[in-house]
């Protein structure tokens, strides 16, 4: 199995009664980018993240980790903030990130 770095279809990190989650979803299957869903709540891709040094640096410290849904990862990198404003989706960021 291939780890999330190598992977070439950006991962989506959901979960269940996540909002943001579905806002990002349906542009992504509006823009026809194809992805992979990934359920923060499934243990076993848990435990790929918690293998990951570049997960451990952005969500985790001492107190443990917090992750906020969404979270995308494509390339080895997270994003989630930068994707997000007051009104929703940053859908000009969407777009350089899924499109480009």
């Amino acid at each position: 199995m291939k780890s999330m770095t190598e992977m070439k279809l950006p991962i989506i990190v959901t979960k269940e009664d996540c909002h943001r989650c579905h806002e990002l979803k349906d542009w992504l299957d509006e823009n026809d980018v194809k992805f992979i869903e990934q359920d923060i709540n499934d243990e076993k891709f848990v435990q790929q993240l918690l293998q990951d040094k570049n997960f451990i640096t952005t969500f985790c410290d001492a107190d443990g980790c917090i992750v906020n849904t969404p979270v995308v990862i494509m390339d080895g990198t997270y994003y989630f903030k930068e994707l997000w404003g007051i009104s929703g989706l940053r859908k000009d960021k969407a777009k350089e990130l899924f499109l480009e």
